[in-house]
């Protein structure tokens, strides 16, 4: 199961970064227990991986972003004003 698992992810992954972070933001949305955002998680997670890899780093940055770019989602951060 966790050999399926792992494709799936790579396959998802396989969209590119936006394509991928909306599918993921997508499905948060609807479901409690999004299944989708733990198998990519655990690819980019690894423990095997160096913490510093910089594709890892860029990948989080976009599921953050959850489909728009990273500095997209920065300005929007900056554009807020918080009380």
């Amino acid at each position: 199961m966790a050999s399926t698992s792992n494709f799936e992810a790579k396959v998802l992954m396989s969209k590119g970064k936006r394509a991928t972070a909306a599918y993921i933001h997508a499905d948060c949305a609807a479901t409690r227990n999004p299944q989708h955002l733990k198998e990519v998680l655990d690819n980019l997670l690894n423990p095997a991986k160096s913490m510093d890899d910089w594709d890892t780093i860029d990948w989080c940055k976009w599921l953050m972003a959850a489909g728009r770019t990273p500095d997209e989602f920065a300005s929007t951060g900056r554009s807020e004003k918080y009380p």
